[in-house]
């Protein structure tokens, strides 16, 4: 044991990522080297059921995916993150499953504004169930190494939220922006049902770097990104009014 608590942190964590869930977690009793190599472990995963082993994350860095159930608090999940920001995450996946109408009245989830102080985090996924405050229109923020922005099913607590995220993302290359919404204050008469506005607009200005572009439900989008080789765009409706315009996309050699 001896020999192998002298071998190097990322060697020791390999062997972690190789074990069982449960197994990786129990060596923490083994010596304190294994203890701060589990706390230190890059590959963390919190989920309902137990991943199969065909499901292990391959050639990801860091890879986080939530799938939260109430018994989960939202200040420990909220510390998990924090953990990994500070522990040079690089790849961060936050969803909660959901099908048919659950997708809006299944719990949702805040994104801590410590994911913007992750200065390595080259990846951002947020899906279903991800709830984005007015917090990330209030502040200033910086993704100053973020180059892959995914954000599908997210519910945002205002509009401009939206362009405030992308805006801050200097190095982004690849971009996807699938019906995103905003809860409508309209009340109803069943608790259960909830209104939502569909995000109307999109502007995509500045953004140097940006090379692949995919938005779905937005009517209004314009892109102004010199370096655009693919686009991909689905409107709300087949029959309803929609605007584009990508005139300054000089690159652009696919558009779908």
């Amino acid at each position: 044991m001896d020999r192998l608590s002298a071998l190097p942190k990322p060697i020791l964590h390999a062997i972690l990522a190789r074990l069982p869930d449960k197994d990786a977690a129990k060596t923490i009793a083994l010596s304190k080297t294994w203890r701060d190599t589990w706390f230190s472990f890059p590959n963390l995963s919190v989920c309902i059921h137990p991943l199969r082993k065909d499901n292990r994350f391959r050639k990801m860095d860091i890879l986080i995916d939530y799938r939260l159930c109430e018994c989960l608090t939202t200040i420990l999940i909220g510390g998990w993150i924090q953990m990994a920001s500070e522990s040079g995450i690089e790849v961060l996946e936050l969803h909660l499953p959901a099908c048919g109408a659950e997708i809006l009245t299944s719990l949702h989830y805040n994104l801590p504004f410590c994911v913007t102080e992750a200065k390595s985090l080259t990846k951002l996924v947020l899906g279903l169930g991800i709830r984005v405050d007015q917090e990330f229109l209030s502040h200033s923020m910086k993704f100053s190494s973020l180059k892959r922005l995914s954000l599908c099913y997210v519910r945002l607590a205002h509009e401009g939220i939206l362009q405030n995220l992308i805006s801050h993302c200097p190095l982004i290359e690849y971009l996807l922006v699938k019906n995103c919404y905003v809860p409508n204050d309209l009340s109803t008469e069943d608790p259960l049902v909830i209104r939502i506005d569909m995000v109307k607009s999109l502007f995509l200005n500045g953004l140097q770097k940006l090379k692949e572009v995919h938005v779905q439900g937005i009517q209004e989008v314009h892109i102004d990104s010199p370096n655009l080789e693919n686009l991909s765009y689905c409107p709300m409706g087949v029959d309803a009014p929609f605007k584009l315009n990508f005139d300054s996309c000089t690159k652009l050699r696919c558009c779908a």
